[in-house]
């Protein structure tokens, strides 16, 4: 009976995985037919960049920011050190003799450093800049032209990695530029969920008649993006619009930041959870429970599938232990449990929905190479990004319920390298 109802679940979800993908490309393809509104103005804008100990790289985002295509006299640029440890503060004050207004506060998180910042700025236009980021000279004029109508409240960018080198980066690499195509796709119907804090532009007004950034909330570029949705705003990307953010290099750093991640959205989805239903048109009644059952849906089948294969496979090592079989050395008893989760993987039903499920992969790199044209290793990546993500999703998921559920506390933990 277990077996029959994996399969009718498999069924079920890749049913839905495929009606998913489907939809989001005929959304796509109804959004381009038609002309896409675009404004020649140049409004004002203040580029904030928040920083706390970020000594490696504050100098390069910072010349990033002054070598943006945007008039000066239009464009403000600040710095808010938010109580570093470091020589963040010293370096970023260099910069004052190029116009860039520097402060310094005690620590307070990052969104109390935007908010010191948005009290200061005067500016239509609120873009907030990590301090690991680097931005395409073009990107704030592509962003700026879709606030095309007032009810475009912040614009997002394509992000991809800034050099992937390690395992873990390459991973990543795969799976930003997937996100070049489905945020996107997102934003063709309004569902939105997120603007990433790395470089997203908004509305001085929204902030002014709905407050600023949420000071104690751990992902506040959700909690915004969410806000933004239950007034009925819209949020717009601008694929053509790229920036280069550095990437956790190993697997204690890539956790952290999903673990701060996923329980932040986890928090705020909570708290937004009025989101949910027909009121809110295809947020609530599609993407947003969706989301959610492609997360439990991937963190059912990984669990599963490991816990029947182990159980698999203890059944059969003492299988061959009650004939006196006996393997050569360790190295030899390690192939064959490699040999044998290899089996078990390819044998199970979800592998043949993968392979479809790899073709639209490839179909989304193809439209995220078309848009960010300079993107090395994206091949090699590709295989580790199939064989292993789905892993490393659920188990970043099913650690995020965890600390959400005992309610533990989630930190930003950020590890610098130079390059």
């Amino acid at each position: 009976m277990m077996v029959d109802s994996y399969t009718i679940f498999v069924y079920v979800i890749s049913y839905i995985g495929l009606f998913t993908a489907c939809f989001y490309l005929l959304s796509l393809r109804a959004y381009y037919s038609k002309p896409q509104p675009r404004s020649t103005l140049l409004p004002s804008v203040t580029i904030i960049i928040p920083a706390y100990n970020e000594e490696v790289t504050i100098a390069r985002t910072i010349d990033s920011a002054l070598a943006l295509n945007y008039p000066r006299a239009q464009l403000e640029i600040m710095v808010i050190d938010d109580g570093s440890k470091d020589r963040t503060y010293a370096l970023a004050k260099d910069y004052q003799q190029n116009g860039v207004h520097v402060f310094t506060k005690p620590n307070g998180g990052k969104g109390s450093a935007l908010n010191f910042a948005i009290h200061r700025s005067k500016s239509e236009i609120i873009v907030t800049m990590d301090a690991d980021t680097f931005v395409d000279p073009q990107c704030l004029r592509k962003m700026v032209a879709l606030f095309h109508s007032p009810d475009v409240m912040a614009v997002t960018p394509s992000m991809v990695v800034h050099k992937a080198r390690t395992f873990w980066q390459k991973v990543q690499q795969v799976e930003y530029s997937l996100g070049v195509y489905l945020r996107k796709a997102f934003s063709s119907i309004n569902v939105m969920h997120v603007t990433p804090g790395a470089f997203s532009a908004y509305r001085r007004s929204f902030f002014v008649t709905y407050g600023g950034f949420d000071e104690h909330n751990i992902t506040e570029d959700t909690e915004i993006a969410l806000r933004i949705q239950d007034h009925d705003y819209v949020i717009e990307n601008e694929p053509h619009a790229i920036i280069y953010t550095v990437a956790p290099r190993s697997f204690r750093e890539l956790l952290g930041q999903r673990r701060r991640w996923y329980t932040g959205l986890l928090k705020n989805v909570w708290a937004y959870r009025r989101l949910f239903g027909l009121r809110k048109g295809l947020i609530g009644i599609f993407s947003l429970p969706l989301a959610f059952f492609t997360i439990l849906s991937t963190v059912f089948l990984t669990s599963y599938f490991f816990i029947k294969t182990f159980d698999n496979l203890r059944h059969e090592l003492n299988y061959l232990q009650s004939i006196n079989f006996d393997f050569i050395n360790t190295l030899d008893l390690n192939l064959y449990i490699v040999r044998y989760f290899a089996y078990m993987l390819f044998s199970y039903k979800i592998f043949l929905f993968s392979l479809l499920f790899t073709i639209f992969i490839g179909a989304y790199l193809y439209f995220s190479k078309r848009h960010v044209p300079k993107q090395e290793g994206l091949f090699s990546g590709f295989f580790l990004f199939i064989f292993f993500y789905g892993i490393l999703f659920a188990f970043w998921w099913i650690v995020s319920f965890f600390y959400t559920l005992t309610n533990r506390k989630v930190v930003w933990r950020t590890v610098k390298h130079a390059d």
